[in-house]
């Protein structure tokens, strides 16, 4: 993962608001769940991995830099 430095150019990032996050991940959350409650045959697994890395990054933002 790039940190914060390289790609800002500063160690000096603001964290992203903890509620903001919370709801980001709770709707990613949610939306896991009905993705993989329908039949593993019908299951979208594009769309699943897609959620889970979003569910990644807003968890990694959550907590800031991770190195």
């Amino acid at each position: 993962m790039i940190t914060n430095l390289e790609l800002y150019g500063t160690k000096d990032v603001p964290k992203v608001p903890k509620e903001i996050a919370d709801k980001r991940i709770d709707l990613l959350t949610a939306r896991l769940k009905e993705l993989m409650d329908v039949h593993w045959t019908q299951q979208d697994t594009h769309l699943i991995n897609k959620v889970r890395s979003a569910l990644d990054f807003w968890r990694q933002l959550k907590q800031g830099e991770t190195v």
